[in-house]
C-alpha cells in the first residue's frame, strides 16, 4: 500500500473481502492509479515530441543562418563607409553567435533525448566533409584561418546517419575555429582493415587550460574565467553521437596542439 501511495509501484490492489466498502475503496484506488499512469505516459510522450521538435527546428535554422552569415561576410568586404562596416561587423558577430546558440540548443535536445537511433544510409563522406567546410568558409575567413585539408584519392563511403555525421563534423569544426591559435588541420582517411578515420587538429593559445580527460564532459569549457562564448555542449554531443554510430572518439594534446580523432568501424555500404 505504501508503495502505491508513493507512486513507486504500478501493481493494482487485489482485495476480495466480505466488507464491500473495502472492495469499493480498492476499486477507487485502482482507478486513481490507472489515471496517474496514463497521465505520466502522456507527459513522457509529450516531452519526447517536444524534444524532437526542438531538434528539428534547431537543425532547420542552421541553413538560413549559414546563408545570412555568408552574405554578411561578402558585404563586410565591400566598399563601405566606416560606420556601415561597423554595423555589418556587428550583425555578422551576432549572427555567428546565434548560429552557435542554435547548435547548442540542438545539442541539448540530443543529450536529453538519448533514445534517438541512427537512420543509416549510404553516405559519400568525402563530399559531405567538403560541403561542411564550404559552409564554414566564412567562419574560417573571419578568424583568419586557412585549414589544411587532407583527403584520400578514393572517395570514402560510409553506411551511417547523415544528420548525426553532419552534427559531429560541425561541432568539431566549430570547436577548432573557436580555440585555434592559428592552425587547423583536417584529415579524412581509411585504414588497411577498412576503418574510416577522421581527425581534426588545432593549435591552442592556452594549452594549459585544456584538460583532455574532461573535454567531452557536458558544460566543460576549459575557461574558468567564463570569457569564452562556448557552453561546453558541442564535444559532449560529439561523444554521444559517436557512440550511437558505433564509432570511437578520443582527444589528445601534444604540446600546444589539440587533436580529436574519430574511428568509424568497417561497414558494408
Amino acid at each position: 500500500m505504501d508503495n502505491l501511495v508513493c507512486g513507486t509501484s504500478e501493481k493494482m490492489l487485489d482485495i476480495a473481502l466480505i466488507d464491500h466498502d473495502l472492495e469499493q475503496l480498492a476499486s477507487i484506488l485502482n482507478q486513481y492509479n490507472e489515471k496517474e499512469r496514463n497521465v505520466v505516459a502522456h507527459t513522457l510522450q509529450h516531452e519526447d515530441h517536444l524534444k524532437e521538435s526542438i531538434a528539428n527546428i534547431s537543425h532547420d535554422l542552421r541553413t538560413p543562418l549559414t546563408v545570412i552569415l555568408g552574405h554578411l561576410q561578402i558585404l563586410s568586404q565591400s566598399d563601405l563607409t566606416a560606420e556601415q562596416k561597423r554595423r555589418v561587423d556587428t550583425a555578422l558577430h551576432k549572427a555567428d553567435r546565434m548560429k552557435d546558440l542554435v547548435a547548442d540548443f540542438y545539442g541539448l535536445s540530443l543529450l536529453d533525448n538519448r533514445n534517438e537511433e541512427p537512420k543509416r544510409e549510404r553516405i559519400n563522406l568525402s563530399n559531405l566533409l567538403i560541403d561542411m567546410l564550404t559552409e564554414n568558409a566564412p567562419a574560417f575567413e573571419q578568424h583568419g584561418l586557412s585549414p589544411d585539408v587532407v583527403l584520400p584519392e578514393q572517395t570514402v563511403v560510409l553506411l551511417s546517419d547523415r544528420r548525426m555525421i553532419e552534427r559531429i563534423f560541425q561541432n568539431l569544426i566549430t570547436n577548432a575555429i573557436r580555440y585555434s591559435a592559428g592552425n587547423v588541420k583536417i584529415t579524412l582517411s581509411t585504414s588497411e582493415n577498412g576503418q574510416t578515420l577522421f581527425a581534426i587538429e588545432n593549435t591552442l593559445a592556452q594549452p594549459d587550460t585544456i584538460d583532455v580527460d574532461r573535454i567531452f564532459e557536458r558544460f566543460y569549457t576549459g575557461d574558468k574565467s567564463r570569457h569564452s562564448e562556448s557552453t561546453g555542449i558541442g564535444l559532449a554531443v560529439v561523444e554521444l553521437l559517436a557512440k550511437k554510430l558505433g564509432a570511437e572518439v578520443s582527444a589528445t594534446k601534444n604540446n600546444n596542439v589539440l587533436k580529436i580523432e574519430l574511428n568509424f568501424k568497417k561497414e558494408n555500404p
